[in-house]
């Protein structure tokens, strides 16, 4: 699942702390099946990783505001 930051921040921050699991699950699996040989496209788990960062970014700069 790639997401552009535009697509990131339309969603509440609820919505994105409920798909940040999901996310990083896939994440791990994709990381598992490059490991095992199963997977051979290595750039999805460079997309998921930046999705995953993306998210954390957005998040973080969401709840710096409130507590400023």
């Amino acid at each position: 699942m790639d997401m552009n930051i535009h697509e990131i921040k339309e969603k509440t921050t609820e919505d994105l702390l409920r798909i940040l699991p999901d996310i990083e699950k896939q994440l791990s699996e994709v990381r598992f099946g490059l490991a095992a040989g199963r997977i051979k496209n290595v750039k999805e788990a460079g997309l998921l990783r930046r999705t995953v960062a993306r998210i954390k970014t957005v998040v973080h700069e969401r709840y710096g505001k409130h507590l400023s």
